[in-house]
This record gives C-alpha cells, sequence and structure tokens, in this order.
C-alpha cells in the first residue's frame, strides 16, 4: 500500500490475453463459492501490453468481493473489451447491491460497508484502484437497475496491431 500511495510502482509491462488472464484467475478460485460465474471470451480482443501481475490481483479482488459479498446462486458476469485504445474489465452480479451512500466511499483504504460479515481488512478495492491509477486507468461502482453492482475498470493499454489485422 505505501509503495501504491507514494507512487513508486514500476509496471512490469508485457504483452497479455486478457481473456487468458481471466480464465486462469478463475480457474484458481476455490470450489466452495455457490454463484454461478459467467464469462464469454471476446474471441475479438487484441493482446494488450499491462502489467499482467498487477490486472491479475485486480481481477482476482473484484472476483472476490463479488463472490464473499452476494448471495448464493447469484451470477456474477465478467466482461473484457476495448474501448477507444483502453482496456475494460468489468465484473458485475445480480446480488443486493451496495447503499447508495456507500459508494462514494468504497475505494477508500480500509473501508467496510456496515453489516458485512466479519473478516477481511477493507484494502481489496483500495488496492484495486491504486493498481489501475498505476495504469493510468480508472475503477467505478455502480448499482445495476436491476439489482446488484458492476465494477467497471478502464485502462490505457497497448493493442497488438497484429492482432488487430487478424481481427478485421
Amino acid at each position: 500500500m505505501s509503495r501504491l500511495e507514494t507512487g513508486m510502482i514500476k509496471l512490469n509491462l508485457d504483452w497479455c490475453d486478457t481473456n487468458e488472464l481471466i480464465n486462469s484467475v478463475i480457474q484458481k478460485l476455490p470450489l466452495s463459492y455457490k454463484q454461478t460465474i459467467i464469462f464469454e471470451p471476446n474471441e475479438n480482443l487484441p493482446l494488450f501490453t499491462f502489467d499482467r501481475g498487477l490486472i491479475e490481483q485486480v481481477v482476482q479482488n473484484l472476483l472476490h468481493n463479488a463472490i464473499n459479498y452476494t448471495p448464493e446462486n447469484t451470477i456474477i458476469k465478467i466482461v473484457a473489451s476495448q474501448r477507444s485504445g483502453n482496456c475494460v474489465i468489468s465484473v458485475s452480479d445480480n446480488g443486493n447491491g451496495i447503499p447508495e451512500t456507500e459508494l462514494k466511499f468504497i475505494f477508500d483504504k480500509f473501508y467496510r460497508l456496515p453489516q458485512t460479515k466479519p473478516g477481511g481488512s477493507g484494502l481489496g478495492l483500495s488496492i484495486v484502484k491504486g493498481f489501475i491509477e498505476a495504469h493510468n486507468g480508472s475503477v467505478k461502482a455502480e448499482n445495476n437497475s436491476s439489482g446488484g453492482v458492476a465494477f467497471v475498470v478502464e485502462f490505457h493499454a497497448e493493442a497488438s496491431y497484429l492482432n488487430n489485422l487478424k481481427n478485421e
């Protein structure tokens, strides 16, 4: 956290397959979760340059939160896309959502929603924010109109020109 706050994180940029990264995170989840995770790889997604370890941790933290703070049988959906030269990853669910008055605090260090189950340090989402900001990106959370919450991370990442050619 201190390296994040002082801007001392040095990114280890390399070409990454975002679909493979997300699949890898899903495969590493403990089998005890009771939610349904839906991820359909985006075959038109180019390779991107980013720090794979940091972005893997981002996806892991977002999935961990979705699993820990949504009821059983909730659907958790992950979508990866490209928008205006940016890599975009969203993790959304159809759970209970987050009280509107709390949304502005959830990325704060050590913040935990009132009346949440014990455990956790309140650092997961602040780490997500720090790792995405280290990539000159942003993260937002918003409640879905049909219930649940969506976390969207967006960061600039060079896209593979060769991969883009094969998809056109």
